[in-house]
């Protein structure tokens, strides 16, 4: 809707209307949530998908891959927290995988590939925390975003003890590098490549302004693969980046409509959280 300020003449009487600016007929509940990129990246995919979420707060369920992500997470913590050692991470890893992935993968989807890389990953791991300090693991952030309550979860924060470099790290369970059967070259996902760069930017911010810890060289992790993509922060991109979160939200703040977007099965199926109340599901 628009609210409209009315102006008044000594006499009472209307002399114009002014319209002052769009608001969400949700906007008592949009103005309390706290965003996130999470939060955002639904509403871009699928804005029904954010209202079943964020608005109409159903309830969410765990999907394959979110616990396989959780599982690797555990193994990643407890290492930098100092619980294990790395030749621990292998044991910890096979020895609790049943305990975190429950729920059923996909028809098309391996669950003995995905147990079989992550095994291998641990079983290899070679990373040597003694190089670095470590500054985060798994720090929660609350932050004001310019008036808007947001929130950041990075997942590790290094220092180099050579360089005094801070270096920010995230996992990913995903593989967006992967190599063509046919002619053997390597293809790289690179929109999913420059979402999670936009994600740790996000992170960067909130570390910078909020922690004293001026990120400058960003790093993602694919444990699957065993690769990772680095990226040096530049203020140039965070700005654009910061840009495009806050139009983002300020569309969630002035819109009535949520439509759906069903175009992905696969998204629909097995990565929705709230898939169960959406009667646009598309079934596979």
């Amino acid at each position: 809707m628009i609210i409209q300020q009315t102006t008044t003449s000594l006499f009472g009487l209307n002399k114009k209307k002014v319209e002052v600016k769009n608001v969400s007929d949700y906007s008592f509940i949009v103005d309390g949530i706290r965003f996130s990129y999470s939060s955002t990246t639904t509403f871009e995919n699928c804005a029904y998908s954010f209202k079943l979420s964020y608005i109409d707060a159903m309830p969410r369920k765990n999907n394959f891959f979110a616990e396989y992500g959780l599982l690797m997470h555990e193994c990643y913590e407890k290492y930098f927290l100092g619980e294990l050692d790395a030749f621990d991470l292998s044991e910890f890893y096979r020895s609790n995988f049943n305990n975190f992935v429950k729920s059923d993968a996909p028809p098309y989807v391996s669950i003995d590939k995905y147990r079989d890389e992550g095994q291998n990953y641990f079983d290899n791991f070679s990373f040597d925390r003694d190089f670095y300090d470590v500054l985060i693991v798994e720090d929660k952030i609350d932050f004001d975003l310019g008036g808007i309550n947001f929130t950041a979860r990075p997942d590790l924060v290094l220092q180099e003890k050579e360089s005094r470099d801070i270096i920010l790290v995230d996992y990913k369970s995903s593989t967006p590098i992967r190599t063509d059967k046919r002619s053997g070259k390597e293809i790289t996902d690179n929109k999913k490549i420059e979402g999670y760069e936009k994600q740790l930017y996000m992170y960067a911010h909130a570390l910078r302004n909020h922690r004293n810890m001026p990120i400058k060289r960003m790093k993602i992790w694919f444990p699957r693969i065993n690769r990772e993509v680095g990226f040096l922060w530049t203020q140039e991109r965070e700005t654009e980046i910061l840009n495009w979160m806050h139009n983002i939200i300020d569309t969630i703040k002035t819109t009535n409509e949520f439509p759906y977007n069903n175009s992905s099965p696969f998204f629909c199926n097995h990565l929705c959280s709230v898939s169960e109340f959406c009667e646009y599901k598309q079934e596979i």
